[in-house]
């Protein structure tokens, strides 16, 4: 490899040697000439030809020196020629031609003996020769790949700081004194700083408030956990014992809560409201799953905690007042509506919604408590009334004759035209008479007195539009003074043993 090596650098010797030669050769016939593959483009001159031609001698010798000292060799015969070339330079007195020559001369043959030196050295190896001349090749392309990547790199680099010097011009405010503010990366490390910020109190928040929604849930559940519900469409009974034949105590209603005092079996002791007993546990829901069952079957309302709490046709402050609310009172929440911060949307009407003040109400589903069976008896009471009083108010509303007509028929419908007439008369007798309603309508719907009246059979008859034209006739004739009873203000069945007159199938008296 080495001895290769000086084949090499000696004939590169001998190159430049050959080249400073015509440098020197075309200076003395005084052409100005490019120095050898545009190394150097200065005009040679006879004193710059030999200052160049020491210089390259001195060169040629550090690197035959450096080349020589690898491979062991000795280095006389170039010092001798370097020293004799040297010479001839400074020897002014010799003409141009001559002393170019003499220098190519000894440079030349000193370059052909060292050759044939190392030729010689270099026989035996012809093989070895060929397998240094394959590895300098290989050394050589892997040099040049090396450059190659230098060169990519190098560019890669330069790109990169264009890039970085265009951000920097983007991002930074120049003054008059062009002084440049803090370089874009600081202002990038900055911002990510911030971002990261951001994100790190983002989760952060997050983090609490699902912390916050699982202790809220862990409380709730903690809420229902001894917590049951009617799973029923209307009510179950409550019984005195553990048993289906045991009195009932009272109703357990869908929507209502009672808490789980103990279960036993197929029962489950309950208490609820005012009442306490037991209730078959394939109809109820216990815990969450009760939770779940109310959130779903139970409105949601508001329950005023002050008084006179307005209900406002906006969220709103000025807007207008619809009613006023007496405090402990509750109002449907509208769940549907658009939420306002500060106010509560409630159902003024089915078709209106109106808005109350947050801070004034307490929100909460609507959950019922059972019923003692006297409390469920005096609501079906309170019912039956209700739904009465509906009733004699839309009889009311229809015209006297029908009134009287529609009694007329519930009454002696299937009997004589004169029993009609009979049962107009004790109407019309009443009415006169002072002792009772001077009206018909209050004479008809008195209290405990005419059972068709009181049950809704008469207004049935009036809605349904089917009072027959003879008992309105009949109405129509006593109206307007026709009396065939004497005077009877009562009247029975004719089979009930009162004495008096008996018309059709009924006694008058």
């Amino acid at each position: 490899m080495k001895r290769n090596k000086r084949v090499i650098e000696s004939a590169l010797v001998a190159s430049l040697l050959v080249a400073m030669a015509t440098v020197s050769t075309n200076a003395a016939s005084g052409v100005n000439t490019t120095v050898v593959n545009e190394v150097c483009t200065t005009e040679v001159t006879t004193e710059h030809q030999k200052a160049l031609t020491a210089g390259i001698i001195l060169s040629l010798s550090s690197y035959e020196k450096e080349s020589s000292e690898e491979a062991g060799l000795v280095e006389a015969t170039i010092e001798d020629g370097q020293h004799i070339l040297v010479s001839s330079a400074e020897d002014t007195e010799l003409s141009e031609e001559v002393e170019t020559e003499a220098v190519v001369e000894i440079a030349t043959e000193e370059v052909a003996e060292e050759v044939v030196n190392v030729e010689a050295e270099t026989e035996s190896e012809v093989e070895t020769e060929a397998e240094t001349e394959a590895a300098v090749e290989t050394e050589t392309e892997a040099v040049a790949e090396t450059v190659e990547e230098t060169e990519a790199a190098t560019e890669a680099e330069t790109t990169t700081e264009t890039v970085a010097e265009e951000s920097t011009e983007e991002t930074t405010d120049t003054t008059e004194d062009n002084e440049t503010a803090t370089p874009s990366a600081g202002i990038i490390l900055a911002v990510n700083a911030n971002v990261a910020e951001s994100n790190a109190e983002a989760e952060a928040a997050i983090a609490a408030e699902e912390a916050a929604e699982a202790e809220a849930a862990a409380a709730e559940s903690a809420e229902w956990a001894d917590k049951v519900m009617a799973d029923v469409d209307d009510n179950m009974n409550i019984r005195s014992s553990a048993d289906e034949n045991s009195d009932i105590v009272g109703k357990l209603s869908k929507g209502d809560l009672a808490t789980v005092v103990s279960v036993e079996g197929e029962w489950t002791q309950i208490t609820s409201g005012n009442v306490t007993g037991y209730v078959k546990s394939e109809y109820l829901v216990y815990g969450d799953d009760a939770n779940s069952l109310a959130k779903e079957v139970c409105s949601t309302v508001a329950t005023v905690n002050t008084q006179g709490l307005r209900v406002r046709a906006a969220a709103s402050e000025d807007a207008e007042v619809l009613k006023q609310l007496d405090e402990n009172s509750t109002i449907e929440v509208a769940t549907d509506a658009e939420e306002v911060e500060g106010w509560v949307a409630v159902k003024y009407t089915n078709d209106v919604v109106g808005y109350v003040s947050a801070e004034y109400v307490t929100v909460g589903l609507n959950l019922g408590t059972a019923k003692t069976a006297e409390e469920v008896a005096a609501e079906e009471k309170a019912k039956a009334e209700e739904e009465a009083k509906e009733k004699r108010a839309v009889a009311a509303s229809a015209d006297e004759v029908t009134l009287l007509g529609a009694l007329i028929q519930t009454e002696a419908g299937h009997g004589s035209y004169e029993g009609m007439l009979a049962v107009g008369s004790v109407v019309m007798n009443r009415v006169r008479s002072g002792a009772y309603p001077n009206t018909i309508a209050g004479v008809i719907y008195q209290s405990g007195q005419f059972t068709p009246a009181l049950s809704g059979q008469v207004d049935a008859l009036i809605a349904s539009g089917n009072v027959s034209s003879a008992c309105k006739q009949a109405a129509q004739e006593v109206i307007n003074g026709t009396e065939i009873t004497g005077g009877a203000t009562q009247f029975r069945s004719a089979s009930s043993g009162y004495s008096g007159t008996v018309i059709g199938g009924n006694v008058f008296f």
